[in-house]
């Protein structure tokens, strides 16, 4: 009899190093365990709260909102004239097989959903979930801990709902199916934005789990959706334009920011609640007591790119060009710090003999051979480290930042086979180099070899090796 995989094992440990080098990555000082849960005040953080709110809560003006259907927590399914339409109009009729129904995490949440979004439900729970992690004990907390969460907080439940359907609608083959799949995805995040910033703007121990959540959910579906946002505007291009139109570039440039932004969400959360979430069931997907301490380069590929790095400090002190006052310098330094701790960090979680790979993700270690990352979540570190005034330079479209940011594209450029990440690699380089101009380029050649582009032949030439459409093969459920 087939099972969900919810019943993921949740007892497996981290890898272990040869090395006793123990450290949480988190940006925020751990506590020790046997002190009492503080109560931190997110009254500082208020103010760039808001800003990760507002940079999220936005409707996409591009979607159609096709759906209008309210999760109501209090009364039992009752399906109207209008949703018997909306369901006939979007959705075939499909069942869900009773062997599947073993043990449903969900069934207090899905009888309160019209059949169509039972089906989203559905999809998250046997196969979307199963995309958010490598590692078992973190997808256990995903597909087993979440609906936990969502029934007391509506705005998880609708973040779950708008994530898989971006999912579902990556692996339709006809362009309106998946139009339809992306505009309830947003109307899904739009309405859990809602809510979710009111409940941020006050971090408890009551929703801090589900606001972390919610925050990651955010950050997948803002990395798909500039994708897809990406895409279309280079294909609003002619094909024989050499230099795109400044409001394109700008806009590409803003759909590149926009998931750095989404990577803010989760630190936001975490700057007010780390105990909490990191004391709760998602403690899989927040701690990292087995990444090593050190962060220096573990082979002689990974010191050849440290070098690389490294020279772009050279650029800041030899620029006479650009006018760089000391306090732009430091930012831009200390940027630049950042991206060679998080190369040297993955160089060494790609170590087959130190973390063997077990359910480590593919990434491509040296852009010819494909190895394993442990964890990919080691790629993100840096989108939360680098300091707010560092954004600002490059929405200022300082080269110097623009060229740091587009070397921190090859990190997600080389992960490969995670449907949330593919392309963002390749869409970073590209909306810097039509930011930068052609005269700059050079300043961008190697990442973007990296991810794929070819900048003489011009950046809306072929740019997408390695970037693959959804499958059939992505709908089997991944039981480990």
């Amino acid at each position: 009899m087939l099972a969900p995989s919810s019943r993921l094992s949740t007892t497996s440990t981290s890898p272990t190093s040869t090395q006793q080098h123990i450290i949480s990555p988190s940006p925020i000082p751990s506590t020790p365990e046997t002190q009492n849960t503080p109560a931190y005040s997110p009254t500082n953080l208020t103010a760039f709260s808001n800003e990760v709110a507002l940079a999220t809560q936005t409707p996409r003006q591009t979607e159609v909102f096709l759906d209008d259907i309210p999760i109501d927590f209090s009364t039992s399914l009752t399906v109207s004239p209008s949703q018997r339409d909306y369901q006939g109009g979007y959705f075939p009729e499909l069942t869900i097989p009773p062997y599947l129904r073993l043990d449903d995490a969900w069934k207090n949440i899905r009888e309160l959903l019209p059949p169509p979004l039972q089906e989203v439900l559905c999809h998250y729970e046997f196969t979307t979930s199963l995309t958010l992690a490598n590692d078992d004990p973190a997808k256990a907390a995903w597909q087993t801990y979440v609906p936990e969460m969502a029934q007391n907080h509506d705005f998880l439940t609708n973040c779950v709902l708008s994530v898989a359907s971006l999912h579902l609608g990556r692996l339709y083959d006809r362009k309106e199916d998946k139009r339809r799949m992306n505009a309830l995805a947003a109307a899904r995040m739009n309405k859990a934005l809602v809510r979710y910033r009111t409940e941020l703007e006050n971090i408890t121990q009551n929703n801090a789990a589900a606001l972390f959540a919610s925050s990651t959910f955010t950050a997948v579906y803002l990395f798909r959706t500039s994708a897809i946002d990406i895409e279309n505007l280079i294909a609003s291009i002619p094909p024989d334009t050499t230099v795109p139109p400044p409001d394109v570039a700008n806009k590409m440039l803003s759909c590149a920011l926009r998931t750095i932004w989404g990577l803010r969400g989760p630190l936001t959360v975490l700057l007010s609640g780390w105990n909490w979430v990191v004391g709760s069931d998602l403690h899989p997907v927040t701690a990292r007591e087995w990444w090593p301490r050190t962060t220096t380069p573990a082979t002689p590929r990974a010191l050849n790119e440290d070098a690389r790095l490294a020279a772009i400090e050279d650029l800041l002190t030899n620029d006479s060009e650009t006018n760089l006052d000391a306090q732009h310098r430091e930012h831009l330094s200390e940027a630049l710090l950042y991206l060679r701790q998080s190369f040297n960090l993955i160089s060494q979680l790609t170590l087959p003999e130190r973390y063997p790979p077990m359910t480590a993700v593919p990434y491509s270690i040296d852009d010819t051979t494909i190895s394993t990352l442990k964890d990919r979540g080691a790629i993100f570190v840096w989108a939360t480290r680098i300091p707010r005034e560092f954004l600002a330079l490059i929405e200022a479209k300082n080269p110097h930042a623009l060229v740091i940011l587009a070397h921190y594209a090859v990190l997600p450029g080389r992960v490969r086979n995670v449907w949330w990440l593919e392309g963002l690699g390749a869409d970073i380089v590209t909306a810097v180099a039509m930011v930068l101009g052609r005269e700059k380029w050079g300043l961008i050649e190697w990442p973007a070899r990296v991810v794929g582009l070819e900048l003489e032949r011009g950046v809306m030439g072929e740019r997408r090796r390695g970037r693959e459409e959804g499958g059939s093969w992505e709908m089997c459920m991944d039981v480990i």
